[in-house]
């Protein structure tokens, strides 16, 4: 499973078919349809939760490539690092903020 191709969607999607599927769950009288419903329910959790816990991975890895040229991005790195292991933010505030750091990082190197 390592080596499959991974693709990213939108988090607004990803909500709307767990949405989907819990009203799929809860209003099919159906035990079939239900069961199949939760089962996919399921899997798409299992699957986000499995690449959420890449985000540490992903947070250390931009901190050791920023460590020698961009000490500023290396500190955010690492206090956002600590916070989210520490449990003081959510996977989401913080895959929010790296993704933030990420992309105002090359205007931040073409400004100096």
């Amino acid at each position: 499973m390592e080596n499959e191709e991974k693709m990213y969607i939108d988090k607004k999607l990803i909500e709307k078919v767990r949405n989907g599927l819990s009203i799929i769950k809860m209003s099919s009288r159906e035990k079939d349809i239900r069961k199949e419903a939760e089962k996919l329910f399921d899997l798409l959790d299992e699957e986000i939760s499995i690449n959420s816990l890449s985000l540490e991975e992903r947070i250390l890895k931009k901190m050791k490539e920023t460590k020698n040229t961009d000490p500023d991005m290396n500190a955010n790195l690492y206090i956002l690092h600590r916070k989210l292991v520490n449990g003081q933010i959510t996977r989401k505030q913080a895959l929010e903020m790296f993704d933030m750091y990420v992309k105002i990082e090359p205007y931040e190197t073409k400004m100096f």
